[in-house]
């Protein structure tokens, strides 16, 4: 057992070394923020689209996805945002503060982080399953939590607009592009020409290290000592709690090994930067999401290998 922690420690190392390299360019500050952003949007809005066209273009040659899987990973969400808002409440925080606090505990950086980490220990067995959670999660946890602020304040219209154009943004989203432009076409049987295929190829080697670049990057924007406790609350249910809940219900509804286990990864990663923009959009807790975001992404880089060795995962799936 211990040797293989040792074995995924060894696998996921290189992934964080390149977080805490970004970490390290962005604090001696050899790029601006400005320049970050533009490298994160960079990442966003072509590299990380392209090679997630490039993975699913070949769906149909893929195991078909087990819709259960939706069931299981937000049943999770559901009870894991409960508990959280429950946490909050112990803080004595509002509404808002409550909402972002169990938002937090269930939004991962499935894409930066995620997509890297599930190739180098699943394999592209992971991708139909880990890009259908992503898209359901860009649609169902970021409107989720604007229907909770709105509905929660108790005074005044309910702000049903800004509702609905949360869930139509999701159709602009250039990773949920990627992803269903990928997997329409990969359906369809049909082959890139070669040189096409050979320049998605050389886009998709190039994301995975500038993904991860970026993600240390836009970790060195927020402080360790911001929201401590509120920080590491956050963290222990993200990183503990949902992967435990998300196991049990993938073994009582009977999902296959890859698809529990790419379930339970995603459900295992730190929390997403978007949670950040989710506190300053919502003006609360600005300082919690800070911290939970650096510290749970500190803490991943070990519990993730355990993660891996306690789901028995022996080497990269075909």
């Amino acid at each position: 057992m211990f040797e293989l922690f040792l074995y995924h420690v060894s696998l996921c190392l290189p992934l964080f070394l390149l977080v805490l390299m970004g970490w390290v360019l962005a604090r001696i500050k050899m790029f601006s923020a400005e320049a970050v952003r533009h490298l994160s949007d960079f990442v966003f809005r072509f590299l990380m689209p392209v090679m997630l066209f490039d993975l699913l273009s070949d769906l149909s040659a893929m195991p078909p996805v087990d819709w259960r899987v939706v069931i299981a990973f937000f049943s999770s969400c559901f009870i894991v945002h409960l508990l959280g808002r429950g946490v909050g409440r112990a803080f004595g925080l509002d509404n808002t503060g409550k909402t972002l606090f169990g938002m937090a505990a269930i939004f991962g950086n499935n894409v930066q982080l995620g997509v890297p980490i599930m190739q180098v220990s699943l394999g592209e067995a992971a991708m139909p399953t880990i890009s259908i959670l992503i898209i359901f999660s860009v649609l169902l946890l970021w409107t989720a939590a604007i229907a909770c602020v709105e509905f929660g304040k108790g005074e005044g219209p309910v702000n049903t607009r800004k509702i609905l154009l949360s869930m139509t943004r999701v159709v602009k989203n250039p990773i949920v592009l990627g992803i269903l432009l990928g997997g329409a076409f990969g359906l369809t049987g049909w082959h890139l020409p070669d040189f096409a295929d050979r320049t998605l190829g050389l886009v998709s080697q190039a994301t995975t290290p500038m993904a991860l670049t970026v993600v240390g990057m836009g970790l060195a924007q927020h402080r360790f000592a911001a929201g401590l406790p509120k920080g590491l609350s956050i963290s222990l249910l993200k990183l503990v709690a949902q992967p435990l809940i998300v196991f049990a219900l993938c073994r009582v509804m009977g999902l296959s090994e890859i698809v529990t286990q790419a379930a339970v990864l995603t459900a295992a990663l730190p929390v997403a930067i978007n949670i950040y923009m989710m506190a300053v959009d919502f003006r609360s807790k600005e300082g919690a999401a800070s911290n939970a975001i650096f510290v749970s992404t500190i803490l991943s880089a070990v519990t993730i290998p355990i993660v891996l060795t306690l789901l028995g995962v022996t080497g990269l799936q075909s």
